[in-house]
C-alpha cells in the first residue's frame, strides 16, 4: 500500500479544496484584469477576496503523507513584471508600503509594496492553479502541500498586510475616487460579481 492509499479519493475535490481553488482563481482573474476596475472597486473586491481565501487556505486538508513531487512553476519573470506594473498603476499613490513580518524571520520585517505583495501571491495561487487544472493526481497533491506551506510561511503574511492595509484605506479618510476612469474597460468583468455573490448569498 503506498503512501497516497491513506488519503480520501476524493482530497483534491474535496469542498475545502475547490473553495480554495475557486477563491484563489477569483483572485488571480481580479488582478489580471485590474485596469478595468475603478480604484474604489478594485480595492473593495481584492479586500474581500483576500479575506475568504485566507479562511478558505486555513481549511485546506492535510496532505503531509503524500509522496511529495517537485511542484512545477508557469509564471515566469516578466509575467510577474507585467502583473505588478499593472497593480501599480492602478494603486498609483496607494501602492503603499506595509509592514511584513515572516515566521522564518519575525524580527526583522520587510516593507512591501501591496503591489508586490499581490504579485507575490499571485504567482503561488496561479502556479498552484495550473498544476490543479492540468496536473496527475500526485502532483496536485504536492502542489497542494507546497502551497499550504508557502501559505504559512511567504504568501499568508502577504496576504494579512494587504487585508490590513485595504481595511484603512476603505474604513480611513482616503479618497479611493470612486468614479475614476477604468484604464481598459473591456477589461472589466461581465455579468454578477463573483466576489460580491459570495459574500451576499
Amino acid at each position: 500500500m503506498s503512501k497516497n492509499d491513506n488519503l480520501p479519493e476524493d482530497i483534491i475535490y474535496s469542498e475545502a479544496t475547490v473553495g480554495f481553488a475557486a477563491a484563489a482563481n477569483e483572485f488571480c482573474k481580479i488582478l489580471e484584469s485590474a485596469g478595468g476596475f475603478s480604484l474604489k472597486n478594485f480595492i473593495e473586491n481584492i479586500y474581500k477576496i483576500t479575506s475568504l481565501i485566507h479562511v478558505k487556505a486555513l481549511s485546506l486538508p492535510d496532505t503531509e503523507d503524500t509522496v511529495r513531487l517537485p511542484s512545477e512553476t508557469f509564471i515566469t519573470e516578466a509575467d510577474w513584471h507585467y502583473i505588478n506594473s499593472a497593480i501599480s498603476r492602478k494603486l498609483g499613490e496607494f501602492d503603499i508600503y506595509g509592514e511584513v513580518r515572516e515566521p522564518a524571520n519575525p524580527e526583522t520585517p520587510a516593507a512591501i509594496s501591496m503591489s508586490e505583495c499581490l504579485t507575490d501571491i499571485y504567482q503561488d495561487l496561479k502556479d498552484f492553479l495550473k498544476i490543479y487544472q492540468i496536473g496527475t493526481r500526485e502532483a496536485i497533491l504536492s502542489a497542494l502541500e507546497d502551497c499550504k506551506e508557502s501559505f504559512r510561511q511567504f504568501w499568508g503574511p502577504r496576504l494579512i498586510s494587504v487585508m490590513n492595509e485595504f481595511h484603512i484605506l476603505l474604513y480611513g479618510n482616503e479618497d479611493l475616487k470612486e468614479t475614476d476612469t477604468p484604464e481598459n474597460k473591456n477589461n472589466k468583468p461581465k455579468g454578477n460579481n463573483w466576489v460580491d455573490n459570495l459574500f451576499n448569498n
